[in-house]
């Protein structure tokens, strides 16, 4: 006999407990888990995954200004990270639901959020700290031109 739960980030505290904790019972879990399992997370007595090669991300659309979230092939390092949840604390078993063929073609990692994320607070956020031009701050990956006009233009007041 075996219980079933969901994991997730929106899932109430108490319910993520019974995710995570052992069952009282000392019965079977299967967690039925999203991205959260990709974390550093680690959850006594999994030894199984079953990946999808799935991921939903969110995405901003600029001609609607707004984010949504995508349905998208998995990437390589994901995958990978995944996989690595069922061998935490010992042996362990990844069961992918593509052909092996398949694992050669997906994308090595995944994009930076920045590259692709609403960035109007990340032009309000250093204006509160005095500073204008966020180009002046170092950065890993540079926030796209167009993606940081488009915030600066939310975030102007318009005058009529």
């Amino acid at each position: 006999m075996a219980t079933l739960v969901p994991l997730y980030g929106d899932l109430p505290f108490k319910k993520q407990q019974e995710a995570i904790l052992p069952h009282p019972q000392g019965l079977r879990k299967i967690v039925l888990a999203t991205s959260i399992a990709e974390t550093s997370l680690t959850i006594e007595g999994i030894t199984t995954v079953v990946d999808s090669g799935y991921a939903r991300v969110p995405r901003f659309d600029p001609r609607s200004g707004l984010t949504r979230l995508e349905t998208v092939r998995v990437t390589k390092d994901a995958a990978d990270q995944r996989a690595g949840r069922a061998a935490r604390l010992g042996p362990g078993f990844t069961y992918r639901m593509w052909a092996e063929s398949q694992q050669h073609t997906l994308p090595s990692n995944r994009q930076p959020e920045i590259m692709e994320a609403d960035l109007t607070s990340l032009v309000l956020e250093p204006s509160n700290w005095g500073i204008q031009n966020i180009n002046e701050l170092p950065w890993i990956n540079t926030p796209p031109e167009g993606a940081i006009k488009q915030a600066r233009e939310l975030c102007t007041p318009s005058r009529h």
